[in-house]
């Protein structure tokens, strides 16, 4: 199971052992990548709880040559030590100078990151990084090459992630940072793509680009085609930098399962969500959450190889009455919407998936006003053109989508309302660059995206959106 929650349940401290006294070291509130070029093979030697002082992690590439080390996450050179070239045999208590050669980057976050032992000249030379402080870098942005400068026992990367104090931040030898007994001021690296989102003593990882660091203050930030192993990543980045999901949407293409997403600001929404659920972990999380006093905002199905597979997202709010259920069989499904339409209730998502040629339905209503409405979930792509424009002259617009494959075709479900109104567009059978660009020019034209869903023809990934404002 795969699930994402918000930033105060994924900031939540653990307590570290460190020279027998109890070090509180919280979780990075940023979301790095492995700090190694793409491909090359990561050992990890010492993660934040066996390196001494706890905090920090050693790790090596694995396989010879030279080993790249990258920006972990984009930020702002701060920092470089790169003219020293002996390795040191370090002994606690003895005196000599730590000498050392290292980069700190400082990232919007507030956080900085620390790379160091890294060769001499190969941060700063002409034929190497060429790195600068003051420097704006991405991240996977080459810094210099993995070497064994300083108290090393052997050629590999310290990596560590710290919140230096405002001023004199750091020593002006070794570069280590200025007033952090126990350790308080580093933070344990959640970094992208590996399992549980920390690195593991004894544990190897292929280091390779993930989603990157999201900026602040836009209107939306919409994603789509995501795979799924970065998904994750994506959440966690978009929910550092103060967003929150608005809507989500699985889809297979040859087997692999992947993601739309459409973040917006947070302000003071509180949200959970989760993905990649069997229909037992669905159950469990939606009873979980609404008798905490969550309401659902989103349920989502989608196939996979497994099988069909589950999204949810809730909202803390106070909203009208609802009623949803999940994977229904289609005959099932027309007798609850019918009771629950008699009774008041009106669609808000109509998630179908095709299993064992069979459709099966998951679906969520609202005791809500929304005019006069349409609900269809079986439309083909000529059918569904001609029931949107059939809405059209009535009225009505499109308020959801959903896309899924059945019997080898391209099927919709869609909802249409008259009580939508203004602004706003509709597209499908998209190829991603054609999404992109029909995003761009919905965006520039103040539009937000309300769906976005995803659906695989030959082995290929199509689109279907509307935008509205």
């Amino acid at each position: 199971m795969s699930s994402h929650r918000s930033a105060a349940q994924l900031l939540a401290t653990c307590a570290l052992l460190a020279g027998g006294h109890a070090a509180a070291i919280d979780p990075s509130q940023g979301v790095y990548r492995i700090p190694y070029a793409d491909g090359t093979e990561v050992r990890v030697t010492n993660d934040h709880v066996r390196h001494a002082p706890p905090g920090r992690i050693d790790m090596r590439g694995r396989g010879g040559g030279t080993y790249r080390i990258v920006a972990a996450a984009d930020g702002h050179v701060r920092h470089i030590e790169d003219g020293f070239d002996q390795r040191l045999t370090c002994k606690k208590g003895d005196g000599q100078p730590r000498n050392n050669n290292y980069v700190w980057i400082e990232h919007a976050n507030g956080e900085w990151t620390k790379y160091t032992h890294m060769q001499k000249g190969s941060v700063t030379g002409r034929r190497k990084a060429n790195l600068r402080v003051g420097q704006f870098v991405k991240a996977g942005t080459w810094l210099g090459d993995e070497g064994e400068v300083g108290c090393a026992s052997g050629p590999h990367l310290h990596f560590e992630v710290g919140v230096p104090r405002a001023s004199d931040p750091i020593s002006s030898v070794g570069g280590f940072l200025q007033d952090n007994d126990d350790s308080e001021r580093n933070r344990i690296p959640r970094i992208c793509g590996i399992s549980g989102g920390r690195f593991a003593s004894d544990t190897s990882y292929t280091a390779r680009r993930v989603p990157g660091n999201i900026a602040a203050g836009a209107r939306e930030v919409a994603r789509h085609g995501v795979p799924a192993r970065d998904y994750q990543c994506l959440y966690d980045q978009a929910v550092a930098a103060g967003y929150t999901l608005e809507w989500i949407d699985g889809f297979d293409v040859g087997g692999a399962v992947h993601y739309n997403a459409v973040f917006r600001p947070a302000g003071n929404t509180v949200a959970a969500a989760f993905h990649g659920l069997t229909a037992g972990q669905y159950q469990q999380r939606f009873g979980e959450y609404t008798r905490r006093g969550y309401q659902p905002h989103q349920v989502e199905s989608y196939g996979s190889r497994q099988g069909s597979r589950y999204a949810v997202i809730f909202r803390r709010q106070s909203g009208p009455a609802y009623s949803a259920y999940h994977g229904l069989s289609a005959e099932a499904h027309q007798q609850r919407m019918d009771a629950l339409t008699a009774d008041g209730y009106r669609p808000r998502n109509v998630s179908v998936v095709s299993s064992g040629g069979q459709r099966r339905y998951t679906a969520l209503y609202e005791r809500a006003d929304i005019g006069s409405w349409q609900a269809r979930s079986a439309l083909t792509g000529a059918q569904y053109q001609e029931v949107f424009e059939a809405n059209s002259k009535q009225g009505r617009q499109l308020v959801y989508l959903n896309a899924y494959v059945h019997d080898g075709q391209p099927h919709f479900s869609a909802i249409w309302s008259s009580r939508a109104n203004g602004a706003y567009r509709a597209r499908h059978g998209l190829t991603g660059a054609q999404y992109q660009s029909a995003w761009q020019d919905a965006s520039g034209a103040g539009l937000l995206t309300r769906n976005v869903s995803g659906y695989g023809i030959g082995g290929s990934a199509r689109y279907a959106a509307v935008w509205r404002r």
